[in-house]
């Protein structure tokens, strides 16, 4: 017996130095920096929690956390109903049902920052294609700064992400759709129960779980976002699109204050950790 338990930790040790290596002391050493007033090219101090209380008092801070709220909430509801639209017209026996598949995943195969360098020719307030496109409708009198004025650079930030996004959710609902039976809405549909009824009744029970899963796996990543919402607009205007993700990244890299930086990202793990322990728990028992 206890041959088999050396075996078994031989076996296991690749991994558990793995981890030790790769995870565990890099992040005890960036919590350790965390209370500390360590910036780059200066040696560190024990502050305590100095830094955590100070981003407490900041209203730069507190504008971060309530922008990533808003970001993460409206886009991860936009790609789950666009995602869910996509999926049920994917389903269906329609013509090029194939070209259009791979026409609607482009979004999430393109590189992001082809696709930002995109959107910020579409957004442009000189020859942007979409304030030509709303000037020839009447739409609106003159051109947007959309990437100018903090509220519509939200939107427009929230737009691009949710257009990254929806791919994902469409191809996660789309699997769990070609396991639902066919005999089962043919039944349905001899019974006279209509297209809204079906969906409700039938098709919304069958992916829920993979819907759920996909949502959850969507809000983590939206939580993380950097690179499209700093490519686009760096946090501005006056921090109308600043995360907490971009804000430590500014404090970090642009103002060397790495133990303020390390502590945004430490406050924005115990979300994440709950998000994640969600997923796996969820993904188990849906195997059992």
């Amino acid at each position: 017996m206890r041959l088999d338990n050396k075996l078994a930790y031989l076996l296991m040790s690749p991994v558990l130095i793995y981890l030790l290596a790769v995870m565990l002391l890099p992040f005890g050493w960036a919590l350790y920096l965390s209370f500390t007033d360590k910036t780059v090219g200066m040696s560190a101090h024990f502050i305590g929690l100095g830094n955590y209380l100070d981003l407490l008092k900041d209203a730069t801070f507190w504008k971060a956390v309530k922008n990533t709220i808003v970001f993460t909430v409206v886009a991860v509801i936009l790609k789950s109903v666009f995602g869910m639209i996509m999926a049920l017209v994917l389903n269906e026996k329609i013509i090029f049902r194939n070209v259009f598949r791979v026409l609607l995943f482009l979004p999430w195969t393109i590189p992001t920052i082809v696709s930002v360098f995109t959107w910020q020719w579409i957004y442009s307030d000189v020859g942007g294609v979409l304030n030509f496109l709303l000037l020839k409708t009447h739409a609106i009198g003159r051109p947007l700064g959309w990437l100018a004025e903090p509220n519509l650079a939200m939107l427009s930030v929230i737009i691009v992400n949710v257009w990254r996004g929806i791919p994902f959710m469409g191809i996660a609902i789309l699997a769990g759709l070609q396991s639902v039976s066919k005999e089962m809405y043919e039944a349905a549909m001899l019974d006279g129960a209509g297209a809204v009824k079906r969906f409700f009744y039938m098709t919304l029970p069958s992916v829920k779980e993979v819907t759920i899963l996909a949502a959850v796996m969507t809000t983590i990543w939206t939580l993380n976002d950097f690179e499209i919402i700093w490519l686009l607009t760096r946090g501005g205007p006056n921090n109308g699109t600043q995360v907490l993700s971009t804000l430590s990244y500014t404090l970090g890299f642009l103002n060397m204050s790495l133990g303020k930086a390390i502590a945004i990202a430490i406050l924005t793990m115990p979300p994440l950790i709950i998000l994640i322990n969600y997923v796996t728990k969820r993904s188990l028992s849906s195997r059992d």
